[in-house]
């Protein structure tokens, strides 16, 4: 089974971009899996919120590629909640400060650098501040910049957090 990537000019691009999301949204399996657990998703930056990093699926679980988004950020910016959910963990990972949300349907967000005064189990509503970045001896990918680097699993697969703000057309595999 392969992925089919099409390429298109830029302005043709923009605009089956735009045809893709208005048509496909609602038919997106990641969407639709959103919208039956009742859920609303949001970024969880404030806006105008500057993407520098995509989602990008590695090939095997243990390949490479880049699991989340990156958004360009300043230190001890606000998170808010992409959707309703419980506080799942707060702390260390690999030296890093990391929040993590549960959420309905079994999705869980992370955020990265991020630092919480709530406790693990409490809960957040879509758009509530839960968070702010800490980047104080963070080593960003983006340096010089900071980058806040929002994650999306269910269950052990990573996917693109853009699919359940409705932002990605479906994709096309060819068998």
């Amino acid at each position: 089974m392969r992925t089919l990537n099409l390429a298109l000019p830029p302005r043709i691009s923009f605009v089956a971009l735009a045809l893709l999301l208005g048509l496909s949204s609602q038919s997106h399996p990641l969407a639709a899996q959103a919208e039956t657990t009742g859920a609303t998703w949001v970024l969880p930056v404030e806006l105008p919120a500057q993407l520098v990093n995509t989602f990008q699926a590695p090939a095997t679980a243990y390949a490479s590629g880049h699991r989340g988004l990156d958004y360009l950020v300043r230190d001890q910016a606000k998170l808010l909640a992409p959707s309703q959910g419980t506080i799942a963990f707060t702390g260390q990972v690999a030296g890093k400060s990391v929040v993590a949300i549960n959420h309905a349907g079994g999705y869980r967000t992370s955020f990265e650098p991020a630092c919480a005064e709530l406790k693990v189990g409490d809960p957040v509503t879509v758009g509530q501040v839960f968070a702010k970045v800490c980047s104080a001896g963070y080593k960003s990918h983006c340096f010089p910049k900071i980058c806040l680097h929002y994650g999306l699993r269910i269950g052990s697969d990573y996917l693109s957090p853009l699919a359940l703000a409705g932002a990605l057309p479906a994709s096309h595999v060819v068998g």
